[in-house]
């Protein structure tokens, strides 16, 4: 295990010694989702850093507005963590404090932590998360339209999986970094891929997917490969969704499991999955944050489109998977979705749904097939505009995220979308130039 929980200063200086760092990596993200990275020298960080923070301009990494732009990264040493695959580096992760050295509200990870509080105020100690996240790994030297990438499918075995060597030292890796890997596999689309890890407690999770893109990113480079989380990187093959496995635990047993109901859910399970699909429409700009990803959210790529549950089904929002221990498998979000921002509001939305006793019924209905005959069930947005209106129009959501995040979120995306609708793209020229 390279994550050392509760260190004082000189274990951390132990450790360091031990390990001969020179350098530490300072992560954290901005309200989309995307790594920042301060790097420190060991001694300054030993020196003071770690204890006062890092000042860095918040309004370059859109977490502030201009007028009060200065804030701190403070380093959480609970996540210190020697890096894999550096001679000298350690990785530590900072949560963002006001100059006025309070919290800052529109820090994503602080607006996690504040989530797993309200599940505590609930009376659940903890809600376990499993993210599947996946992406595609493609030869540098090719461009990403080119055909000839070989389409390998869905657990393809090593003769024909190009990239099985990449994915192999990847799980590896971040066994070695204390993430217990399930399995890794060849995805459906063209070099399509997934790493499997075991369930983690959520905050630990959300560290996890930021920590798994830098690595993935970093390793593809040693092999010659780019890695792309594009939610629809090819218009004609599968997208990649940022899948979530969600239970909860009280006295320290699986609050979401009845081995008597028929789907093997209680009662809180199901208001969970009522209060999840009552705000998916409200969700979704969090969940599928960008122009591209609601170029996924199609039929037939199985990727969900109506907002509904059902037990075994991959056409629904949420499945239930069929295992011992029994999840809410939450299938609509991207993996370019800030998970902090994400899984705060899935939890707010399930605890909304326990609350005020929100049940949906199941479907059991293939709506790729039947999509016609949908009977009534509501679809989720088809494009980041409308997604971000349902968000602002949604209290529980917003409430949960807070103003000042909502703000700056929306307003990045509202300008996202104002130069995506001003942008003549090939398309147009190719069915209208000769008009």
């Amino acid at each position: 295990m390279c994550i050392w929980v509760g260190m004082d200063s000189s274990e951390l200086a132990e450790v360091v010694k031990k390990n001969d760092i020179q350098w530490i990596q300072v992560h954290f993200t901005d309200l989309i989702g995307r790594l920042r990275v301060l790097y420190v020298q060991v001694n300054q960080f030993l020196e003071g850093y770690w204890e006062q923070g890092i000042g860095f301009d918040g309004s370059s990494v859109g977490l502030a507005r201009v007028e009060r732009s200065d804030l701190l990264a403070m380093p959480d040493l609970s996540t210190f963590m020697v890096l894999p695959h550096e001679e000298d580096e350690a990785r530590v992760i900072a949560n963002i404090y006001g100059s006025d050295g309070k919290p800052f509200p529109a820090d994503p990870r602080r607006i996690l932590q504040r989530a797993v509080g309200s599940i505590h105020d609930a009376g659940f100690e903890r809600a376990l998360f499993s993210p599947e996240m996946e992406f595609y790994v493609i030869d540098s030297s090719d461009e990403p339209e080119v055909e000839t990438i070989e389409r390998q499918g869905y657990c393809a075995p090593s003769s024909n999986d190009r990239v099985k060597p990449y994915r192999k030292q990847l799980s590896e890796l971040l066994m070695g970094s204390g993430f217990q890997v399930k399995y890794h596999h060849h995805e459906k689309g063209r070099q399509q891929h997934e790493i499997e890890v075991q369930g983690m407690e959520v905050l630990g999770a959300a560290d996890y997917c930021v920590f798994f893109k830098y690595l993935a990113q970093e390793v593809a480079r040693w092999y010659d490969l780019v890695v792309t989380f594009m939610p629809k990187p090819f218009s004609d093959d599968a997208g990649s969704g940022m899948h979530a496995h969600v239970l909860f635990e009280k006295h320290g047993e699986n609050a979401f499991f009845d081995p008597d109901d028929s789907y093997h859910l209680s009662q809180t399970a199901r208001y969970f999955i009522g209060g999840v699909l009552e705000h998916a429409r409200g969700m979704a700009a969090i969940a599928n944050p960008t122009l591209n990803s609601y170029k996924r959210l199609i039929p037939h790529f199985e990727a969900p489109v109506f907002i509904s549950w059902a037990r075994f089904n991959r056409s629904s929002l949420i499945r239930i998977p069929a295992r011992k221990q029994v999840d809410v498998e939450i299938r609509n979000a991207d993996p370019a979705a800030n998970p902090y921002l994400l899984f705060a509001a899935m939890l707010h939305a399930g605890l909304d749904g326990i609350k005020h006793k929100i049940t949906y019924e199941p479907v059991e209905k293939n709506f790729y097939e039947f999509e016609g005959a949908a009977g009534g069930v509501k679809k989720l947005p088809t494009d980041l505009k409308t997604a971000l209106e349902e968000l602002q129009n949604d209290e529980v959501i917003s409430k949960a995220l807070g103003s000042e995040a909502i703000s700056l979120f929306v307003a990045k995306k509202q300008r996202e979308w104002q130069q995506y609708i001003v942008e003549t793209t090939d398309l147009e020229y190719k069915l209208y130039f000769n008009c």
